[in-house]
């Protein structure tokens, strides 16, 4: 995106954004018929790069309990039910070129997990219509599994807790009640541009504001007075985020016709409870990318202890979906000999805590490669060290726009510190791929890096050091 070195408040720049936002919409229009898939004439809409020549496909669930409760369905006690919770979802697809044979040159099955308040669905297809990591895998001859977090998306929640705690509530036990019924964190729409693709600022100036109805959203990049550190880009930038912020619904702007008719009042409200419009633009708070964003209600089932890590008490997301993950590396070690995991975000912590699982059930050599990508790092919160990599490859990856994080840093120095000393073999590396030795090529590649417009040249960097770094 082309940067701008004027104010927005300008008669000159309010010109340029109405055409900017005619093409916008051109694009948007553009992109909404070419959603259709490769449903006409040849592979027109298509959103793979080409056809897959798939082996099996197809979803399964690992992981689960049941539970017994009267508040299953609603607030008022019933009858004791069972129902299951803490399962996870995996979908997957094996390439026709796959036999176990490959797992003899380092090419094994990859398990991708995505981050906070998102589902597989961020690793299925890119918001602009194109592929995304789990079928270019796929396409490259390794077979993917997608899971949706224990407590997200098709992995469903407990529902019984919010029932139980409105009881509790209604009986006049509100300390009860509210302690019960969890808050359900997630990242807003404004919230994941103002994380990853620019800034809330007030309209005509470069000053950061935290109101919506006040603020307008832009992108990095479109100023030289843009509020960035110099540590998140170069001032001014002379790009902007590879991410396809160009492709939105018209149809969910305010007006737009993606709202049913006669829409009734939510009680006890008058209305539909909607709230009142955003200042805008109004295009950049209907991305399709929005529409993914999920609560993250993993907060409905119990957290657990775990005397090794620090802190001990660990949050529902590091309790069900690591251990589900040590039983789905374990359920596809047992016909390949292991698997290799890529966490995103919210999730890179969880693979350490996968880590930890193997190693207490005696299955830590299953693991055969762990991938972070702008995720945690910590092996003193995952109740892990060093030494615990001495056969696994460790690659932790960032983007543009986000600092250098201390802690992958210092888990990577720390393997490559025993290496140094002749113990352990296996390779760890740190790629940034805003370092200067790229000449560029990841300039405006975001958090959200498998989404991007650039992400399946980020796939090809992780490829290719696991085709490097991870043998039998």
């Amino acid at each position: 995106m082309p940067k701008l070195r004027f104010f927005i408040g300008t008669p000159a720049i309010l010109s340029l954004c109405g055409l900017l936002l005619f093409a916008m919409l051109l694009l948007a229009t553009v992109a909404t018929s070419a959603s259709a898939q490769a449903l006409g004439k040849g592979r027109e809409g298509a959103f793979t790069s080409g056809p897959l020549n798939l082996k099996d496909q197809g979803s399964f669930f690992v992981g689960g309990v049941p539970k017994t409760t009267m508040y299953a369905t609603n607030s008022t006690a019933g009858n004791n039910a069972s129902i299951m919770i803490g399962q996870m979802y995996v979908q997957f697809q094996i390439p026709q070129s796959w036999n176990p044979n490959q797992t003899k040159r380092g090419k094994y099955p990859v398990i991708m997990v995505h981050g906070s308040t998102h589902t597989g669905a961020a690793l299925e297809s890119t918001p602009a219509y194109t592929e995304g990591w789990g079928p270019y895998y796929v396409r490259k001859g390794v077979p993917v599994f997608i899971v949706d977090q224990a407590g997200r998306g098709r992995s469903g929640f407990d529902e019984s807790v919010i029932h139980e705690g409105e009881r509790l509530m209604l009986d006049g036990d509100l300390a009860g009640g509210s302690t019960l019924i969890p808050n359900f964190g997630r990242i807003t729409s404004n919230g994941a541009w103002t994380n990853w693709f620019g800034h809330l600022v007030e309209r005509g100036t470069c000053t950061p504001t935290t109101d919506i109805l006040a603020g307008e959203l832009q992108p990095h990049g479109w100023a030289d007075c843009d509020p960035s550190l110099p540590t998140v880009h170069p001032n001014p930038a002379g790009y902007g985020p590879t991410f396809p912020i160009d492709v939105f619904d018209p149809g969910s702007v305010p007006g737009g016709g993606n709202a049913p008719p006669g829409l009734s009042p939510l009680a006890p409200f008058a209305d539909p409870h909607f709230g009142p419009d955003p200042l805008g633009p109004a295009e950049r708070y209907a991305l399709h990318y929005y529409k993914q964003l999920v609560p993250n209600a993993e907060v409905t089932l119990p957290g657990s202890i775990c005397p090794t890590c620090t802190p001990a008490t660990l949050s529902p997301a590091n309790t069900w979906t690591p251990f589900d993950l040590a039983l789905l590396v374990e359920r596809i070690a047992a016909k390949t000999g292991g698997a290799i995991v890529a966490t995103h975000s919210q999730s890179g912590i969880m693979g350490h805590h996968m880590l930890r699982h193997l190693k207490q059930r005696g299955r830590i050599n299953m693991l055969k490669g762990l991938i972070t990508v702008e995720g945690g790092c910590s092996f003193a919160q995952s109740g892990l060290d060093a030494a615990d990599f001495d056969n696994i490859p460790y690659l932790a990856i960032k983007g543009d726009y986000t600092v250098t994080s201390a802690t992958c840093q210092e888990s990577v120095d720390t393997i490559n510190a025993r290496r140094a000393a002749g113990l352990g073999t296996a390779f760890a590396e740190y790629i940034q791929l805003d370092d200067p030795k790229y000449n560029g090529a990841f300039n405006g590649v975001t958090h959200m890096m498998m989404d991007d417009r650039t992400a399946l040249q980020v796939a090809d960097v992780m490829l290719a050091w696991g085709n490097q770094h991870i043998t039998q």
